[in-house]
This record gives C-alpha cells, structure tokens and sequence, in this order.
C-alpha cells in the first residue's frame, strides 16, 4: 500500500503515540481479520474484513445492510449506532459497507478525543483525503473553517451522489467539534430522494446527560428518515463462537463461562482475555493482560485525581454503594463531596448510576483491573476496613449479600480464621438463596482455609459432606468428585466400612460422568465387601445393585443373581436410592433378557425414588433404561420419551448438568429420525452452558455426526477432538457411540483407512457391545468400498481390499446388535442396516447384484425410518442403475427421490453426489430451486410444510415419494393434499400443479397464454 493514499473505504483513527491508550475499536481484529493500516497524513485507516468480530451479529448487520440498500435505492438514510467501546460498532458498520463496496462510494473518517486543540471537520476533511477515487474532492474548498462549507459540502454530496451511491460513516461522533455537527445536521436535513447514507458510531457510555452531542442527537431523531441502532454485548453463544474462532478449536466451555464473566460478551475484550492462550486453557489469566487493563480504564483516565481514588475505593469494596456508605468507609463526613466525586464518573462512563441510588461500574472489568493495581498491602488494608463497616452496620447478620461481603473481605484481607468463620456463614446464608454456586464458591473456600488451621472447628470431614452436599445439588461433578476422593482419604475402611462402601460407589459414579473411567468390576467387588459387614444396610443394596450393572456391562454370568438380590435387599430396606438404583439393574437385565414389558416397568419404577433421593444421576439413569425398554433410541418414539422425562427432572429442580445430559440424548435421537432441527435446537440447549463432561460428550458426539451428515467435516472433527479431550478412552466408554460416530466422521473426510479402524475397533469384543454397534459393520464395508473403488478406477488391483472385506465378513456376517431385546422398529433397523453392509459388500465387489441389494436397502431403510441412511442408499442404488444402464427409469426415480430427500436433511455430500450424477448421467432433476420463492408463496395461508408438498406436487411426485422425501407417513401426504385444495379452491393434484406454474409464470400457462379465468 502507498504511504500517501489508501484505495480501501474504512474509517480514520490516529496513530498511537508510544505508550498512549489502546483504542478498544482500533484493536478489535483478530488472527482471521487482518488489519491493513495506511498512513494518510495525520491519520491511519484500518482495514478490517467483515469477520470474527461479526460473529453474532447476523440481525444488526440485516438492519445496517437494509438502510444502505434503501439509501442506494435513493432514499437518504441516516444511522446512529450506539454502543461500549469495543462493543464493534465499527466492526459492525464496515463489515455491512465491504459487501456494497463495489455497488458505490464509502467514505470513512473518525473523530478524535483532542483535548488542547481543536480541529473543524477533521472527520469530514480526513475522509475525503483517504479516498482519492472521488470526482473532484473539494479539499480546496473544504480547507478553512468558513461559515458556508457545510453548504458546500452538502452540494458535493448532492453531486456525487447523482454520479453513483455514497455513504459518509464517521466514527466517534462522541468527540466531534461543534463544526463537524452542524456539517452533518445539515447533510442529514438535505433532499430525501439522494443515494446518500450517513453513518455516525457513538460510544454511549460516554455521553451523558450534560453532553453536548444530547442536543445535537435530539435533533437529528426528529428528523425523517433517521434509524437508530444500540448494539449491546454478545451473549454466551456468541462469545463461545468468537472464543472458539480465535483459539482455532472447540474451547473448554469453563473457559467460555470465565471469559463471558469477564468480558461480559464485549468483543474487544473477549480478544485481549483470550489472545495468547492456549487452545485446551479452561480459564482466564489471573493477572489481566496490560492491554485489557488500559483499554478498560481508559476512561478512569480521564477522571480527576480525587475521583480517580474513590473509583478505585470502590472497586475494592466489589459491589453497588450509596454515597454516604462508601463515604463511611473511606472516612470523608462530606457526604455531598463524595456523591459530586461519583456523579463525575458517571458524566464519564467509568460508573452507572443504579435506580437504588447506588453506584457500580459501567463494565465489571473496571473494578478487577483497579483492584489489581493496587498493592497488596493497601489492597487488604481496604478489604478490611470494608469488612468492619459491614459489620458494624449490623448488615451482615441481616442480609445475604451483605454477609457474602464480608466473608470475601476477610479473606482477601488475609485474616484466615474470621475468613472461615464467615465463608461457613455466609454458606449457610446464601443456601436456598442466591443459588448453589456461590455456596459451592464459599465452600470450597472454606475446606482450603480449613486445612491451614489443624484445631478450628467444624472439621475438616464435617466440611467435605458439606461441600459434597451443594456439589450433588448442583450438579458439580468435579467438585463432588474432589470432595468424595478427601473424604474416602480420611475414612478408615475398618472402622466405617458402609459410608466406605457408599463413598466408592459414589466415586464410580462420579468418574464415569466426569469421563475418567467406565465402571471397574474390582472397584464394586471391594464396595460389596465392605457393605457386607451388615447386609441388612442400604449401602449393601445399593452395592450390590451397582456391581451387577458393572457385570452386566463386562459380561458376567453373575450380573442377574446380584440383580435379582440387590432388588429384594433394596425393598427390604426401603431406601429409595437404593431401591432405584436396584429397580435399574433390574430394567438392565430384562432388557438384555429380551423381556420389554419388565424392563419398562422396572425403569418407569426406578425414577420416582430417584426423584425423592435427589439423586439426579439415579433418575437419568433410570430414564434412560426406561426408554431403551420402550423403543429403539433411533425413533421419535424415543426422543419424545427422554424429552417428557427432561421436562420431568427440571420441573423437580434437577441440575443443568443432567438436563443437559438428557437433551444431548435426545437431540441424538431426534438427529437419528431426520429431524436435524430439532436436534440442533436440544443441542444449544445441551452447550449453552457447561453441561459437565458426560452431557458434553453426549452433545459433541450428536454435533459432530450432525455436522458428517450435513458436509461440515472441520466442526465435525473439531467437536471429536473435544470429546477426546474429555474421556480418557472413548471406546471404553460402551454407553456412548463413540467409534461409530469417529468412522462416520472419518468417511466424511474421505479417511477410508481411519473409517475401517474406527469401525474395527468398535466391534472388538469388550463385552456388552456399544451404542450404534449396529452402524460399525456399514461403515466398515463402506470405508473397503471406497477403496476397492478407487483402485479400480485407477486401474489397479483390489485383491488386498477384497481379502480384508472376505476376513472382515467372515467374522462379522451380520451387523452386531446392540442389544437382544427387539421390537419392530428395531428389527426393521437391524435389517436395514445389514442390508446396508450387504450392499457395501456387492459394491466393493462389483457385484452384479449391486443394483438390487442397494434398492433392497432403499426399501429397508425407508421401512426402518432411517432417513440419512436412506438418502445415501438412494444415491449408490441410482448410480448403480444409471451406471450399468440395466434400468434407466429406476435410476432416474432413486435419483430424484434421494435429491429430495437430501436437500430436506441438507444432507450436502449426498446432494452433490446425485446432483453430480444427474450432470452426468443426463437426468432432469426437475426439483424445485432452493433459492427461488417457494411455490404458493403468493397463496396467503399455506404452512411451511403445505408448501413443501406443493412444491413436490409441482413436479409430479406421488404420495410415496412425497412421504419418503418429507420423512411423513402417506396418510399424512393425503392430509396435507386435502388442505392445498381447499385453501387454494383446487379440484385436483393435477389443478394445483397448474396453480404452481401459474404463479411462476405470471398468471401465463406454460405456452404463454392465459383463459378467460385465468386457467391455461
């Protein structure tokens, strides 16, 4: 670029002195937005591509994109957009205006904060200089601060504005000269029928009430033709995208909590917490960054001396405070003083005046970094006195917050003893109240204090069951597994051999959902051994329970004689945890056993002791075999089932881990019937915040199967290296579908090697085969498909590839079942599924059955209610038939079918595939374009699926085809058929296909012409 001009349209802003303040809206680029800067006299252009920093904004850029259309369209516009420094309202204006570059002009040109001189319409002068493109830029005319420039300008606007489309963006209007605004007002005031948008961003935090751009604002809103946008923060999903844009992986989602905690969904401060991060970090620095310190002082910078002191006063206090509180604490009897001190931050946007008549920081990284400059000494110093001025005022034994705060302050003042005093209180306080986090926060507090004072009382025991206790209730796994692994530490197994026994079944529990091991049969042998010592106890019927849910899993014959015991031990004594955790096993075995009427009636028992234990591992657990009794969990059926018992567990007040963890198998479900939507939404729900490990797993695993499915093959490994993050051996973990979703997502990738490994390795014997075992053996074939194909087609030999699949065949001549029960649905699955490997087989061998095996699947899969798996069999059965050119006719309906079918699962790889094959193979598609209105648009009343089928009828398809590409049943086709000719007064199909091209055309039958009522 040259030093003197720059040909890019974005905003002005000056260079940074050396060791001056980063400007938060200079510096919000990140790895994927490169900033281009160009020195154009006094000021410097950043270039920066509409991307990471957009994440999130997708509605604020329609609005901003729509007014510059309508101001290309010619119809002036004017945009005021609001908003924090940082918050990327720069970002947000450039990121719209790069897409129009081409259509017309964009000017740029920023205010600066001056404060010992003043230069008239720099912003204005600074944009035309940065544009040399323009048709006679009247710098001439514009230099000199005469009274006549704004008409001017304002004719040249007019000028170039009849010549092509402009828009005028200046930046921080906050801190223009009186000069600048009265240019804009009347720019603003001009003609209405002008190509001409006028963008102003304003940091809103900084213009208070006494601010002279109030008035100036005032007047512009009165004006037509004026929007104003304020662009508040991201939320946590957005932050979560931006996080995960600039490590360049799926990030831990305790990072994303700490980092949306912090930042507060701010952008630019999101940028600077995360920048040098390490992609598998799972919090914020302790210290901040020295960028992130100065960016969010800056205008702490700009406050007096005095007022300086007090902010910083108050930001060690740590929450809202009134005038005259805070001048207690500081010792000022000049209430009046300190409220005027507090009111000049407001004026500055370092602190909001709250409705309660307190005062708080404006952003909460404001308070953090004050603190964080101060010295330790002075920092305890203040601590304590804020802890005695709450404490005399008699606060603290009243209110919940107020005793929080002083059980912070004594332990940031580093007095141990007061601190663990007050962290039990303040535990005690907030229990029921302010919610278990911050009980777990002051817990865990108080057990680290603990262990430095040998003698305090309560003990350290006494402690952990407390901390153990919140853990449970809230959900924290980690926690709770820290607090049970201390407490089994300080039990001597001799003396207290049933809370022992309790203790390591917990233990087991903990582990598995913290993804840290699968149930250890020794584990559970030596947890029966010592609840042993009284057989009559509850611990012994629920260790018993346990160890036979860990044979069950490991295979041995002894699971159903402990089932059977564990039940009638837990009945005798009537524990409900216990008893559900019997009743489960009990569900397991008869499920297994092939006895469903058993098994669901022992999981539907199971859940309501669970419920009156609290025990929110118990009810999902029971849930879950519940469900497996019921149906198969690839099925509506199911979905809706773990959705009824969701909504169950959260009216009961159970935890979001667990709720996550029952979203993430239903979403799972719902992915498995074709309804990727409803899956998508249970899986924000599932990631929207820390599910715990399991419930991730579960979430990631559905993600990226969903993503394999749909052609997004990098988010689909990225969610995989995830769940690799988390279990330390997926396939160890038999619950989950971990090696079969790695080979779908391997196949995606076009691994066929990794596929064939991945599939191998899930079928290896272990014991009680995996969730979607049944998938391991298509996948497998598939994966040897793909290579004997491609051999072929080079021209080489596929003996290698064929003596593997011969070995692979031999030893797995059907798929594996995942279980021995079987209902319908399931029986038609696994046939489907072994139709499936049937197929891969005959095309890894170039079968002359090829063609009939995979239409023989087609047919399976739609039976089975397996619409991806269908798709996919449409695609190889279509290319079978038009390949061979043996039946064209069938070719040409697999073909059209599995299109239609693939573009309503937005199944991208299948779609391309047969659109690719139609190409070649010379087969109108004749579907309808995805990108054209959807027919019966026009015709007011229609729901979204009546034009779907509408669209289907348009091109002739009949009811089964209809039903097999929409995934409904035909009774539901006819339906929907019914409604199409009522609401459209259609006699037939046949009249609604000529309704269809009616409107394409325009009222017009296909030749042109049209009959007296408009009929062809």
């Amino acid at each position: 670029m040259g030093s003197t001009s720059c040909r890019h349209p974005r905003r002005c802003a000056p260079p940074r002195a050396a060791g001056s303040e980063p400007d938060p809206e200079m510096d919000d680029e990140t790895p994927d937005s490169r900033a281009v800067r160009c020195q154009t006299g006094r000021v410097v252009v950043a270039v920066a591509t509409a991307g990471p920093q957009l994440i999130g904004r997708e509605r604020e850029l329609e609005i901003v994109g729509g007014l510059l259309d309508r101001a290309w369209g010619e119809e002036a516009q004017t945009l005021v957009v609001s908003g924090d420094a940082g918050v990327g309202k720069t970002a947000l204006v450039a990121g719209a205006c790069e897409v129009r570059q081409g259509a017309g002009e964009i000017l740029v040109g920023a205010c600066l904060p001056l404060t010992s001189m003043s230069i008239p319409f720099l912003p204005i002068r600074s944009a035309l200089r940065g544009n040399p493109r323009l048709i006679a830029p009247p710098l001439s005319q514009a230099d000199g601060a005469g009274r006549d420039f704004a008409v001017r300008f304002d004719a040249w606007l007019d000028e170039q504005s009849d010549r092509r489309p402009l828009a005028l963006v200046v930046d921080d209007v906050q801190w223009a000269d009186r000069s600048t605004l009265d240019t804009l007002m009347y720019a603003v005031a001009g003609p209405a029928s002008r190509r001409l948008a006028i963008v102003v961003t304003l940091r809103s935090g900084e213009v208070g009430l006494g601010h002279p751009l109030q008035r100036w604002l005032a007047d512009v809103r009165r004006l037509p033709r004026t929007t104003e946008l304020e662009l508040g923060p991201l939320d946590r999903a957005g932050t979560a995208a931006q996080v995960q844009r600039l490590l360049g992986t799926l990030p831990h989602q305790s990072l994303i909590d700490d980092v949306h905690a912090h930042s507060r969904g701010n952008p630019y401060f999101t940028r600077l917490l995360v920048t040098g991060l390490a992609p598998d970090a799972r919090a914020v620095p302790a210290s901040f960054p020295a960028d992130l310190s100065s960016a969010v002082l800056q205008s702490w910078y700009r406050l007096s001396e005095p007022t300086r002191q007090l902010a910083t006063r108050l930001a060690v206090g740590g929450r809202a405070m009134r005038a005259d509180d805070l001048a207690a604490v500081v010792g000022d009897a000049d209430v009046a003083r300190t409220r005027s001190l507090l009111l000049e931050a407001v004026a500055e946007g370092t602190l909001d005046l709250l409705d309660d008549g307190g005062f708080w920081f404006h952003h909460p990284l404001n308070a953090e970094a004050l603190e964080a400059a101060l010295g330790a000494d002075e920092r305890r110093e203040w601590h304590r006195r804020f802890a005695d001025a709450i404490e005399a005022d008699g606060g603290a034994a009243a209110s919940v917050s107020s005793a929080v705060a002083v059980a912070d302050h004594r332990y940031r003042a580093g007095e141990p003893e007061a601190a663990f005093d007050w962290a039990l209180r303040a535990a005690d306080a907030v229990r029921g109240a302010a919610g278990t986090g911050e009980e777990l926060r002051l817990l865990r507090r108080a057990v680290d204090l603990r262990a430095q004072m040998p003698d305090a009382e309560p003990s350290m025991e006494d402690v952990l069951r407390r901390l153990r206790r919140a853990a449970e209730d809230a959900g924290a796994t980690a926690e709770e597994l820290e607090a049970v692994e201390m407490l089994l530490e300080r039990i001597d197994e001799e003396v207290d051999p049933l809370r022992a026994a309790a203790l390591r079944v917990r233990r087991m529990h903990l582990r598995f959902m913290r993804g840290l091991a699968f149930p250890e049969l020794p584990e559970m042998e030596h947890a029966v051994r010592l609840a042993s010592a009284d057989i009559a106890s509850p611990e012994y019927a629920l260790a018993l329970a346990e160890l036979a849910q860990t044979e069950r899993w490991h295979g041995s014959a002894a699971a159903d004689e402990h089932a059977t015991g564990a039940l009638a031990h837990a009945r005798a004594v009537g524990d409900p945890r216990a008893l559900s955790f019997a009743l489960t096993v009990a569900s397991m075995n008869a499920t297994f056993a092939g006895d469903i009427a058993a098994a669901a009636e022992f999981g539907e028992q199971a859940m309501p002791p669970a419920l009156e234990a609290r025990d929110w591992f118990g009810y999902v657990h029971a849930a879950l075999w519940a469900a497996n009794a019921t149906q198969s969990w690839a099925t509506e059926a199911y979905a809706e089932r773990i959705g009824a018992c969701r909504r169950e567990l959260e009216s009961s007040g159970g935890p979001h881990a667990y709720l996550a963890w029952l979203s993430a198998v239903e979403a799972n479900a719902r992915l498995a019937g074709g309804a990727w939507r409803e899956a998508d939404e249970r899986l924000r729900v599932a990631l929207g915040s820390d599910p715990g490990p399991l419930g991730d797993v579960e979430a990631r695993l559905t993600a990226a199967r969903l993503a394999a499915l749909q052609g997004q093959v990098h988010e689909a490994e990225a969610h995989l290296r995830r769940v690799e993050e988390l279990v330390v051996d997926g396939s160890a973990f038999l619950p989950l579908e971990y090696d079969a979703v790695r080979a779908e997502v391997r196949l995606a990738a076009g691994d066929t090697a990794g596929a064939y490994d991945a599939a191998v390795a899930g079928a290896v014997d272990r014991g009680t085969t995996p969730t979607m075992a049944e998938w391991l053996m298509p996948f497998a074939a598939r994966a040897l498909a793909d290579q004997a194909q491609s051999a072929r087609d080079a021209g080489e030999p596929a003996g290698d590839v064929l003596r593997r699949l011969d070995a692979l065949v031999e030893r797995f001549p059907h798929v594996i079942e995942d279980m021995s029960t079987s209902t319908e649905i399931i029986r038609r699955q696994v046939a489907a599924l072994d139709g499936l490997y049937a197929a891969e087989c005959a095309r890894a061998r170039a079968a002359p059955e090829a063609a009939e095996s995979w239409s023989l699947a087609v047919a399976q899969c739609s039976a089975a209610r397996l619409p991806w798996e269908e798709a996919y069999a449409r695609w190889r059965a279509a290319e079978e038939w038009l390949g061979r050119g043996a039946d064209r006719s069938a070719g040409a309906e697999m073909l059209r079918t599995g299109l239609a079918l693939a573009r309503r699962l937005r199944a991208k790889p299948v779609e391309e595939e047969l659109v690719d094959l139609a190409r070649r193979a010379r087969v109108p598609i004749g579907e309808p374009d995805p990108t054209s209105p959807p027919p019966g648009s026009e015709v007011p009343g229609l729901t979204a699926r009546e034009r779907e089928v509408l669209a289907l009828i348009a091109v002739g398809r009949t009811y089964s085809e209809i039903a097999r590409s929409l995934v409904i049943s035909e009774k539901t086709v006819s339906t929907h058929v019914s409604h199409l000719l009522a609401k459209t007064g259609s006699a037939n199909r046949v009249e609604l296909a000529r309704l269809v091209r009616r409107l394409e055309h325009g009222d017009e039958g296909e030749d042109g012409r049209t009959d007296a009522d408009g009929a062809p």
